[in-house]
Formats: C-alpha cells, structure tokens, sequence
C-alpha cells in the first residue's frame, strides 16, 4: 500500500542504484543486459519500475521493467537480443524474461504517442510526456544515473492523487484496470479529470469483463471482482454528488486537494 514517507530523486537514485549492483534475485542479470544494450545507444529505465521503488522500495518492487533504447542500430539489436529469444510485444518492441525479470524493450522513436503526433518531440525528457499517468511519467538515464520526470512527479506521488498525463490513449480498459490496480496497491485516489474519465468509460465494461480483463493482462492479479464492483459504485456515487472533487481514498491528504484539482 502507499507509504506516507516522502520521495524524492535523491533516494530514488539510491534505490536503483541498489537493484543494479545488487547480485540478490537475479538483479545482476539486469545490470549485465544494460552494458549489453548501451553499447548501440543511450538507453533509459521507464515508468513502472521507478513509480515501485519510489512508493514501494526495493522490497516492494516485483514487476516488469521497462526500458527504452535510442538506436537506429535495428539489426545489432535484434543480433543482440537473440540469446535471450524475445518475442514481440505490444506496439512491436521486445518482451523477454531474464531468470527472475520480465523487460520489455522499446525502440524511443517507435514510441506510439510520437508517430501519432499526440506529443512532440522525440527525446527521453518527451517520453516522460508519453504516459497515460501522470505517476509513471519518470525515466532513469542508465548511463549517467540522472531522472527526468514530468512537472511536480514526487510532488504528485507523495500528494497520493494519480492524474491523467496524455488522455489520448489507445486502450481505455487497459487504463481503467491500472487505475484501480493504482488504487489497490497504493491507495491512490483519483483526480476529478481522471475521475471523469474512468466514470465515462465504464458504460462498457462491468466488474466481470474488467476481471477477466487483469486476469489476461497482468501475471499478479489484485482486483476481485467484489473489489471492482465496489469501486464503481463509489465512483458512481462520488461522480453524482461531487463530480468536480478528486475521488480519494483514505491514504490521501484532503488539504491538497484543492491544490491538484482548483
């Protein structure tokens, strides 16, 4: 669940700094993969893994991790990664699964939000502009150790209310289920404009389809579908009485909300 204590880049930067010197739970076989890939350009952790360590810690962290390479060097690459025996994921990068880790791999120009001109720009600070939330806007730059995030990341974390980075977004469920996995895991609430957008959404989805829906798409569930159900009635009731308010649970502070949401 989401911890009270405050984040910051300089602890973040200890805690990566931990997971890739670390020989504990095959995390040398990351650091091994990452000399591996700068030699055919720069190359960035993204998102999730970073959103974990800040909120979670090193012990807490037991995902995928995303990393993001700049290269135009495509056939070295695929040369490279052949060992490992990738398959193709979402949007045509690579997924592949070290002993204890899961990593996908994206090429940086081939990411989906620059070819379809929702952001401008094609740089590690524009990719930070890239995702659907505003908690999973953060890169980590392998080779000099420095975080690029989008405006007020730790401020919004340790605030406890997730927001909406880039709305457009090719997969409303998909984003719909991290909100409430979001909610679940770290007691995040939710801001009036992400509010809106789930409660907008969910005509098409009941608790069943967005079950099965996790069950398909993440390797650890943590939504039943009693919790699902619960969460859109509160919604649903939230959106009917204070539409304009964030839809918060318990973790947050009411002092900020006004903050995020005036």
């Amino acid at each position: 669940m989401y911890q009270e204590k405050p984040k910051k880049i300089s602890d973040l930067k200890k805690k990566v700094s931990y997971f890739l010197s670390s020989s504990k739970l095959g995390r040398h076989e990351v650091k091994i993969l990452l000399d591996q890939l700068q030699g055919l350009g720069e190359v960035v952790i993204f998102g999730g893994m970073l959103r974990d360590l800040s909120l979670l810690g090193n012990e807490g962290f037991d995902s995928d991790i995303d990393l993001v390479i700049d290269t135009d060097k495509e056939d070295e690459l695929d040369a490279l990664l052949r060992p490992y025996r990738p398959v193709q994921n979402k949007f045509g990068g690579y997924r592949l699964k070290l002993s204890r880790w899961p990593v996908d791999i994206w090429l940086l120009k081939s990411t989906w939000a620059f070819k379809k001109g929702h952001v401008e720009g094609d740089t590690f600070t524009d990719l930070c502009k890239t995702t659907f939330f505003d908690w999973d806007g953060i890169v980590y730059k392998v080779g000099d150790g420095s975080i690029l995030t989008v405006e007020g990341y730790f401020d919004h974390i340790n605030e406890g209310l997730l927001d909406i980075n880039l709305e457009n977004n090719p997969n409303p469920m998909g984003n719909i289920v991290k909100a409430f996995r979001y909610r679940e895991k770290y007691g995040a609430g939710f801001s009036s404009r992400l509010a809106k957008y789930i409660y907008e959404n969910l005509e098409d989805f009941d608790p069943g389809v967005i079950s099965l829906y996790e069950n398909k798409s993440h390797d650890r569930p943590v939504l039943s579908r009693n919790v699902i159900a619960q969460i859109i009635e509160a919604l649903r009731m939230h959106q009917g009485k204070y539409p304009l308010m964030p839809f918060a649970s318990t973790e947050v502070q009411p002092s900020l909300w006004a903050a995020r949401n005036g």
